[in-house]
């Protein structure tokens, strides 16, 4: 990193912990500036990436290219989104990790955020990657795993492509089982949280945000060695929906972001997520089971009853 970019923060979390929602928060700090997922860890370099997203079934590289458009060419639209995927091109033999230095000189002084929910799910490309930006700033967002189950599994169930190992092959026909990716995401996390000083790794629970907004803010500002936090500024954080990437933009890019943040979730399924138990049958399950003794054990290890 450049003298005036200050090293990024990752807010790394299991799919549907809150990750995009967070950074949606923070994005509205007047020194932090917040991306969507652009997934820098898939890939060592700019052009394996664009290859990775070209195969994709999902929009992974929407949320990269929608970055690039804003930073490089002013907007979102679909002359910007056309002038970023020509600069990505031009850039194919750049590292991921030159990639994320200069977006992060392009918003200095200003601390760059960057969510991802997908790089915990691979331990040899987090471990990887981690490596190769030693100054940078992780933070392990922790949902409980009833909470994310609920959300997770209902999004799923609506989806033509669901990975494989987000499958519960146990089942006939295998359904789609959230506990899996809130297991090896979070135990990825907490070896890689060994490899780090304590300066540079933190772990918070989402769920803080909901009984102390304005301290559990407060703390992330203080760890990131920001001043205290304004009136203001608190007000703005608290209206994540005001970010600039929290909309579908107009151009022609629907994903940047996870679907959680954008799913239209019944009332009554938003009220069981927020009643979370370990002790249970699982509503997303045929078979009346209850959490995996491994999956209750890490949840309670994490602090979680």
């Amino acid at each position: 990193m450049s003298a005036t970019a200050p090293p990024p923060l990752f807010i790394l979390a299991a799919p549907f912990s809150g990750a995009s929602w967070l950074a949606g928060v923070l994005g509205r700090h007047p020194r932090l500036y917040a991306l969507p997922q652009i997934f820098p860890c898939m890939a060592d370099s700019v052009g394996e990436l664009l290859d990775l997203f070209a195969l994709s079934q999902l929009s992974h590289g929407d949320g990269l290219r929608r970055a690039v458009a804003q930073l490089a060419f002013d907007g979102q639209g679909e002359a910007q989104i056309a002038a970023a995927d020509a600069w990505l091109e031009a850039r194919r033999g750049w590292s991921t990790a030159e990639l994320v230095a200069w977006l992060a000189e392009q918003v200095a002084p200003r601390r760059l955020v960057i969510p991802d929910a997908e790089m915990p799910l691979r331990p040899h490309e987090l471990q990887r990657f981690c490596g190769s930006l030693p100054q940078a700033r992780w933070l392990h967002l922790v949902r409980h795993p009833w909470s994310q189950g609920c959300l997770l599994a209902a999004w799923l169930r609506e989806q033509l492509f669901v990975p494989v190992d987000f499958r519960d092959h146990a089942q006939t026909p295998p359904l789609p089982e959230p506990q899996l990716p809130w297991l090896r995401s979070n135990q990825n996390l907490l070896l890689a949280a060994g490899d780090w000083p304590a300066a540079q790794w933190r772990q918070l629970h989402g769920e803080r945000f909901d009984t102390d907004f304005a301290g559990s803010l407060a703390g992330l500002c203080e760890w990131l060695e920001l001043p205290p936090l304004a009136r203001a500024d608190l007000d703005a954080m608290a209206e994540p929906a005001d970010w600039l990437y929290a909309r579908m933009p107009e151009g022609p890019l629907r994903g940047g972001l996870e679907a959680e943040v954008w799913a239209d979730f019944a009332p009554e399924l938003e009220a069981l997520a927020a009643q979370p138990r370990l002790d249970a049958p699982l509503p997303w399950r045929r078979d009346g089971q209850g959490f995996a003794p491994e999956v209750r054990a890490l949840a309670k290890r994490l602090g979680y009853s």
